[in-house]
């Protein structure tokens, strides 16, 4: 996070198809009590957009822009996390990955490299990405790799520090997990870095 700002920009991404479901619930938690510290808060239900994934048209690389082609509800979200301070993705594990509405999401910042092909350093750096993964097994381990794989993206596009929030052994609509104890306390611990910038 950029030090010394009065508040951040904060972007929350719920990849989940469900609007009550357990990574939904954690995100919706978490952008509730960013906006209660006196952050700007933008919040968007991937599920419920009409949305597409990379189309690898290579407009961004001809046009050597940063922009992508595609022109649907993710060009809004992709302008915004352009320039966030905080982005905040939730997501179920779905077959050992992340959602498809959130992987649209991820595809299309592929844009982003657009202006050389081989790097965003365009885009601001030191910004901070929280990362939610919620998943039934109780292998507190079992999908740590969704997260290292992109996060390595994502500090490409300036989120040089990268925070997961991980709710392992939770069932299908699990909104009470933002009050189990490792939860709650990875929560506490991303808020207490956010209230420190104010």
């Amino acid at each position: 996070m950029t030090p010394g700002r009065s508040m951040m920009k904060a972007l929350v991404l719920n990849g989940s198809p469900r609007m009550d479901g357990t990574s939904a619930s954690i995100a919706k938690d978490l952008g509730a009590r960013l906006a209660g510290q006196g952050h700007v808060v933008t919040t968007f239900d991937l599920g419920c957009l009409r949305i597409g994934g990379c189309r690898e048209c290579f407009s961004c690389r001809r046009d050597m822009n940063d922009e992508c082609a595609t022109r649907d509800d993710l060009s809004e979200i992709l302008e915004l996390a352009r320039s966030t301070d905080l982005l905040v993705v939730s997501t179920p594990v779905f077959y050992g990955d992340v959602s498809a509405q959130l992987k649209c999401f991820i595809d299309r910042t592929w844009s982003y490299f657009g202006r050389t092909g081989v790097s965003a350093d365009h885009l601001p750096r030191g910004r901070t990405l929280v990362f939610i993964l919620s998943y039934g097994y109780n292998d507190p381990v079992m999908y740590d790799g969704i997260f290292e794989k992109y996060s390595r993206y994502f500090r490409m596009f300036g989120f040089d520090d990268c925070h997961l929030i991980k709710a392992c052994g939770a069932q299908y609509k699990s909104p009470e997990i933002t009050n189990r104890s490792d939860v709650a306390e990875r929560i506490g611990q991303i808020l207490e870095m956010t209230a420190s910038v104010r």
